[in-house]
C-alpha cells in the first residue's frame, strides 16, 4: 500500500516495532470469543493484573462484539478500562470488526489531556497553597504554645510571689498584735500600780501600733482590689493643694510624734488632672515612708514642679537612705524590700507597689534617687490639667 509514495510495506518492520513499544498509542486485535490476539505495550499497561477483555469497563467487550455495523468502524469514542474496586482510566478510541476479529486502537484526547494537565496544575497549585497554609498555621501554633508556656512560667513565679509576700503580711499582722495583746494584758495584772507616766507611754505605743497595722491592712485591701481590677480609674481636674489637705490630716500625728516638719513647695498652685484616691494613696504612702526613714527632728520636702504636660511631685526626706542595688526590689512584690524605720517602724514594701500600679494607671513614670545616710527622694510623674 501506497500514499504519496510512502510505503508501508517498506516500513512495515519499523512502524510494527514502533506499535509494539508505543506507550502512548494503544492498540489489540481480540477474538470475538474474547482471546486477546495481540496487545501492546500501552494497552497491556490499562489491562492490569484483569483479564484483558474483562479490563474493558465501559462499553464492556460484550456490547462491542453484537454491536451491528454496515462498516468496519462499529465504535468511536471513550474506553474505560480497569475495575470497580481501583483508578480507571480512558482513551479515546476506534473498534474496528472485521474477518471475526476486533481492532482497538486509540489513545490519549488531546483536549482531554490538556484538560487534566489544567486540572493538576489547578491541583498542584491548591496543594502548594494548603501546604504554605499549614507551615503558617504550624508556626502560629508554635507561636502560641510558646507564649502560653511564658504565660505559665509567669503564672508560676507570680503565684510563688504572692505565696511569698502573704506569708510576709501574715508575720507584720501577727507582731503588732503580739505587742497589743502584751501591752493590755501588762495594764490589766498592773494597772493600780503603775505610774501615770508609763501608762500614757504605753498608750502611745499602742496607739502607733494600732495606726501602722490599720494603714497595713488598708492598703493590703486597697493592693488586693486592685488585682481583682475592682478599683475604677475616674480622672477630674482638681488642685494639688486640695488633695494635700485631705492626704495631711491621715500622716500628720505620725510626724508630729517623731518631730518632723513637713515642708511644701507649691509655687503655681498646680492644677492636676487625675484620680483623686488613687493620687492620694500615692502621696500618703510616699510621705509616710519619708516619715517612717527620717530621722526624728528632720524635715520632708513635698515639692511639685509642672512641666508640659505632666507635673513631677518629689518626696525627700532627710533620712537613712536607699543603697541603690535594693532600687529594682522596691517595685516588686514580695521581694523582701521592705527594712525598718528609724524609731524601728515596720513594714512590707506593699505601699510603693500600689504606688507604682497607680502611677502606671495614670499613665506617669515613678522612680527613686537615693543616697545611704543622707537621704531619699522618691518622684513621680502626673498628668496636669491644660
Amino acid at each position: 500500500m501506497e500514499i504519496d509514495n510512502f510505503s508501508f510495506e517498506e516500513w512495515s518492520d519499523e512502524l510494527s516495532e514502533c506499535i509494539i513499544e508505543n506507550n502512548t498509542f494503544c492498540i489489540a486485535v481480540f477474538k470475538t470469543d474474547g482471546e486477546l490476539l495481540f496487545a501492546n505495550n500501552a494497552i497491556r499497561t490499562l489491562f492490569g493484573e484483569s483479564i484483558p477483555k474483562d479490563s474493558l469497563l465501559n462499553p464492556p467487550f460484550e456490547k462491542l462484539i453484537n454491536i451491528n455495523a454496515i462498516n468496519p468502524l462499529i465504535y468511536k469514542g471513550f474506553i474505560t478500562f480497569g475495575d470497580y474496586s481501583s483508578i480507571n482510566n480512558s482513551i479515546s478510541a476506534s473498534v474496528f470488526y472485521k474477518n471475526g476479529k476486533i481492532l482497538i486502537s486509540g489513545g490519549t484526547d488531546a483536549n482531554q489531556l490538556i484538560q487534566n494537565n489544567s486540572l493538576m496544575h489547578e491541583l498542584n497549585r491548591e496543594v502548594n497553597n494548603l501546604q504554605r497554609q499549614l507551615i503558617k498555621e504550624k508556626r502560629n501554633i508554635e507561636e502560641t504554645l510558646r507564649q502560653l508556656s511564658s504565660v505559665n512560667k509567669e503564672l508560676k513565679e507570680a503565684n510563688a510571689t504572692k505565696d511569698k509576700f502573704f506569708s510576709i503580711i501574715a508575720h507584720d499582722l501577727k507582731n503588732p498584735f503580739i505587742a497589743l495583746i502584751g501591752f493590755t494584758d501588762y495594764l490589766k495584772e498592773n494597772f493600780k500600780s503603775i505610774e501615770p507616766q508609763e501608762v500614757e507611754h504605753m498608750i502611745e505605743l499602742m496607739n502607733n501600733s494600732s495606726r501602722s497595722t490599720y494603714s497595713l491592712l488598708e492598703d493590703l485591701l486597697m493592693w488586693s482590689r486592685s488585682q481583682l481590677g475592682k478599683i475604677s480609674y475616674h480622672p477630674e481636674k482638681i488642685s494639688f493643694k486640695q488633695l494635700w489637705k485631705e492626704i495631711e490630716l491621715l500622716v500628720i500625728n505620725q510626724a508630729r510624734n517623731k518631730n518632723i516638719d513637713i515642708v511644701i513647695h507649691d509655687p503655681m498652685e498646680v492644677v492636676l488632672f487625675c484620680d483623686p484616691n488613687m493620687f492620694k494613696i500615692i502621696l500618703r504612702n510616699l510621705v509616710t515612708n519619708a516619715i517612717k526613714f527620717s530621722y526624728p527632728g528632720s524635715s520632708v520636702t513635698i515639692s511639685v514642679k509642672p512641666e508640659k504636660f505632666n507635673a513631677t511631685i518629689s518626696v525627700t526626706d532627710k533620712g537613712v537612705g536607699i543603697d541603690p542595688v535594693r532600687f529594682e526590689n522596691l517595685w516588686q512584690i514580695g521581694a523582701g524590700s521592705s527594712t525598718k524605720g528609724t524609731n524601728q517602724e515596720s513594714g512590707t514594701g506593699l505601699g510603693l507597689i500600689l504606688c507604682k500600679e497607680f502611677v502606671d494607671t495614670h499613665g506617669g513614670e515613678i522612680w527613686v534617687e537615693s543616697e545611704l545616710n543622707v537621704g531619699s527622694s522618691f518622684k513621680f510623674t502626673i498628668p496636669l490639667f491644660n
